[in-house]
């Protein structure tokens, strides 16, 4: 197999659980607010295998969906923004 197939055989696989650093990523936080998103119980503990921790993409995604509709259900656009009287 040619290198160029290779990466992209690589390239098109979708992972199915992650470490900490790489859910936090994903997210787009930084690992130590992804602990805390843990902690209060938005996000999942992950399963420990042997000495490593993972967490499942398909649990991590939905409790990013769930935080939205919650988020959603208490959110009403008062037509104002905050960062509109911000100078930059």
């Amino acid at each position: 197999m040619s290198t160029l197939h290779s990466n992209a055989s690589r390239a098109s696989i979708h992972k199915i659980a992650v470490c900490r650093r790489e859910a936090a990523s994903l997210l787009d936080i930084s690992a130590s607010t992804f602990d805390e998103w843990i902690r209060r119980g938005w996000m999942p503990t992950g399963i420990k295998i042997g000495a490593l921790r993972r967490w499942d993409m398909s649990e991590v995604m939905a409790c990013w969906q769930e935080l939205i509709e919650q988020n959603k259900q208490g959110e009403e656009d008062d037509g104002e923004n905050p960062f509109d009287s911000t100078v930059g």
